[in-house]
C-alpha cells in the first residue's frame, strides 16, 4: 500500500492540473496579504484631509440637527422593539467622534481570523479541485484500466489513490496557512503593533489553522470520491459550481429553513468553531398583519462537524462501492 501511494503521489504532482492549482494558490494567497496590507496602511496625508473634511460636515450637520436626529431613531427603535425588544440602533452612540473616525488601528488578533478564513475556504476549492482532476483524468485518458491490469486489487488501487490526493495536498495546506500567518504578521508589527497577541489568541488561531487543514483535506477526498462517481473533471466542477451559483447564490435567500444544511455555512462553522447566521422569522398580529425580523441563531461546531463528517463518510463509501464493482473502460 505504502509502494502504491507513493506512486500515486508522483503521478499526482506530474499533472498539469495539480501545479495550476498551487501557482493559483499561491496567487489568492499573494492578494490575501496585498489586501491585508491595504487594510493596516495608516492614512495617507491626502486621505487624512479628507477624512477631516468629512468629518467636519458631520459634525457640522450634528450641531444643527443634532437633538431631532437622535429622537427620530429613538421613535425607530421603539418601532423595532414591539416585535424585538432586544433591538439596539445605537440612538446613544450616534453624534460624530474623531477618535472613532477614519480608519482603526490594525491588530493581529482582529485581523488574522479574517484572514484565515478565506485561506482555509482557498485551501478547500484547491484540495477538491486536485483531488477531482487527479482521479476522473485516470478515467479519461484510459490509464486506470491499464493500471488495473497491474494491480488487480481494486480497494487498494481506489485507497491509493484518495490517499495521495490527501497526502499531496498537505504541504500545499500547511506552506500557505504559514505564509499567511506569517505574512500578516509582519504587515501588522511594521504598521501598527503585535503586542496583543497573547498565547490565548496563538492557541485559538493554531487550532483554526488545524480545522482549516482537516477541511482541506477532507475536500480533497471528496473531490477525489466524485471523480471516481463521475469520471469527468468538467463533470465533478460543473456539479460544484453549479451547487454554488444556484443554491448558494440565487435559491439562498428563499431556502431560509435549510440554511443550517449551506455547505458554506458549515464550513465557516467548523472553522470558526460556530457560526452565527439570522434567519427571518414572521409574525402576524391580532389584524393580520405580518412583519419579519431578522433572529441571530447560532450553528454549532458540533453540528457542522457530524453533517460535513458523514457527508464525508458517505461520498468516499459511495465511490468505493462503485468503483469495486462498476466497469473502468
Amino acid at each position: 500500500m505504502i509502494r502504491l501511494t507513493r506512486v500515486e503521489l508522483r503521478r499526482l504532482f506530474s499533472r498539469r492540473l495539480t501545479s495550476i492549482a498551487i501557482l493559483g494558490a499561491l496567487l489568492v494567497t499573494g492578494l490575501l496579504l496585498f489586501s491585508s496590507y491595504e487594510q493596516a496602511k495608516p492614512l495617507s496625508g491626502a486621505e487624512l484631509t479628507s477624512q477631516r473634511a468629512s468629518f467636519d460636515e458631520q459634525r457640522k450637520q450634528w450641531e444643527a440637527n443634532g437633538p431631532q436626529m437622535v429622537q427620530d431613531c429613538l421613535t425607530a427603535q421603539a418601532d423595532v422593539q414591539k416585535t424585538d425588544p432586544k433591538a439596539n440602533l445605537g440612538c446613544s452612540t450616534m453624534e460624530p467622534n474623531w477618535a472613532t473616525w477614519g480608519k482603526p488601528v490594525a491588530k493581529y488578533a482582529e485581523m488574522m481570523p479574517t484572514v484565515l478564513l478565506g485561506g482555509s475556504l482557498l485551501l478547500a476549492f484547491v484540495g477538491f479541485l486536485i483531488g477531482a482532476g487527479f482521479v476522473a483524468a485516470e478515467f479519461s485518458s484510459g490509464s486506470m484500466a491499464n493500471w488495473l491490469t497491474f494491480e488487480p486489487r481494486r480497494l487498494r488501487v481506489f485507497t491509493s489513490k484518495l490517499g495521495a490526493a490527501g497526502l499531496g495536498l498537505l504541504p500545499i495546506a500547511l506552506a500557505v496557512l504559514a505564509v499567511l500567518a506569517g505574512g500578516v504578521w509582519l504587515i501588522v508589527d511594521r504598521f501598527a503593533s503585535t503586542a496583543g497577541t497573547t498565547s490565548t489568541v496563538w492557541g485559538n488561531l493554531a487550532q483554526m489553522g488545524g480545522r482549516a487543514v482537516a477541511l482541506a483535506l477532507a475536500a480533497a477526498l471528496a473531490g477525489a470520491a466524485m471523480g471516481v462517481l463521475f469520471r469527468h473533471t468538467a463533470a465533478v466542477l460543473g456539479i460544484a459550481v453549479g451547487y454554488l451559483i444556484l443554491v448558494e447564490g440565487v435559491f439562498r435567500q428563499a431556502l431560509q429553513g435549510a440554511q443550517p444544511w449551506l455547505l458554506s455555512l458549515n464550513f465557516q462553522a467548523w472553522l470558526q468553531h460556530g457560526a452565527k447566521y439570522y434567519p427571518q422569522v414572521c409574525k402576524t398580529d391580532a389584524k393580520g398583519n405580518y412583519s419579519c425580523q431578522p433572529v441571530e441563531t447560532l450553528l454549532t461546531f458540533g453540528h457542522s462537524s457530524t453533517y460535513l463528517g458523514i457527508m464525508v463518510v458517505l461520498i468516499v463509501g459511495l465511490a468505493a462501492l462503485v468503483f469495486r464493482r462498476r466497469d473502468v473502460s
